[in-house]
């Protein structure tokens, strides 16, 4: 193993921490020369291949990324809201003190954690989540409503070989003047269930009465009456209602799916690949629950069936 370590020496000068040395030596095996379409053992984490060739095509493209950085895994996307499109956001180690940080594909960084051990232990607690937590909450949306139909094609097809269970499938349509009407789009072999169309109105509100800032966290609207529920209760985190608020604007085609037993991870490349801007979180059972209790007597008004 000590090849892999000397190549970082060898491919970019830098000599790597003892502390991301340790996992390399223990783990190399088990990390991904792809981290976004084949994850490894961590999510997100890269093996050395992917560590030094990605580092190598940062250095060529931004002449001022830091020497001591190696990028060594992907966090994922972030939106660009003046253009509405999403780029890749990579994770940079810098050798020198273990500290973690996010950069994009157009060069801009910012602090990701203190130390590589935070930020992996974040990882290794998100994986464990993720295995315990089979129910994931989809919000798919795109301003082409064939593209959004590709998109519940392409669910219908997983559902339909068994690589995923889908519960309910309902479509938003948000037009320029700010109006949220919605429809079932199911199939006949999906389950339409409680806590799928739960989700549905869930997510219509959210867009209807989005609260953010200091308020973010907890919801007052339509849906849920005059009560006040927190949203973290429910299973979704302030990242993802963030991220809806953005993504499903006026003039915007959104479909809502709650999904089960399906290979996450593949599952939302797949889908990207189609098109649009593809949301997930996951529910737990105790979250689905609450869902159900925080929502099963609320009117729909505002919407269309």
């Amino acid at each position: 193993m000590q090849h892999v370590v000397d190549r970082f020496q060898r491919a970019l000068g830098v000599k790597i921490s003892p502390c991301y040395e340790a996992l390399l030596k223990h783990h190399h095996e088990q990390l991904s020369s792809d981290p976004l379409s084949e994850p490894g053992w961590i999510p997100g984490l890269g093996n050395a291949d992917f560590a030094v060739g990605t580092t190598q095509t940062f250095r060529s493209m931004f002449p001022d990324f830091p020497k001591d950085w190696v990028i060594i895994g992907m966090e994922g996307q972030r939106t660009i809201e003046k253009i509405g499109e999403a780029i890749d956001v990579y994770v940079a180690l810098d050798m020198r003190d273990d500290s973690v940080h996010l950069v994009d594909s157009l060069g801009q960084s910012w602090k990701g954690a203190d130390h590589f051990r935070d930020w992996l232990a974040h990882k290794l607690a998100r994986a464990l989540w993720e295995r315990t937590h089979d129910s994931h909450l989809f919000v798919i949306g795109d301003t082409s409503e064939a593209v959004v139909q590709r998109l519940r094609e392409e669910l219908v097809l997983w559902h339909r070989k068994g690589a995923a269970q889908l519960e309910g499938m309902l479509l938003l349509h948000r037009d320029r003047e700010g109006k949220l009407t919605s429809k079932h789009v199911g199939h006949v072999d999906v389950k339409e269930t409680a806590v799928g169309a739960i989700a549905g109105l869930l997510v219509g509100s959210l867009l209807l009465h989005p609260v953010l800032g200091a308020a973010l966290g907890s919801l007052t609207g339509a849906a849920a009456g005059s009560s006040r529920f927190s949203l973290s209760h429910m299973g979704l985190d302030d990242e993802f209602i963030q991220q809806l608020a953005c993504a499903v604007l006026p003039g915007t085609w959104a479909l809502v799916v709650v999904v089960r037993h399906a290979k996450i991870r593949e599952l939302t490349e797949t889908l990207k690949k189609v098109g649009g801007t593809v949301l997930v979180t996951s529910l737990s059972k105790r979250g689905e629950e609450r869902l159900r209790a925080a929502l099963a007597a609320s009117p729909s008004d505002g919407f269309a069936e």
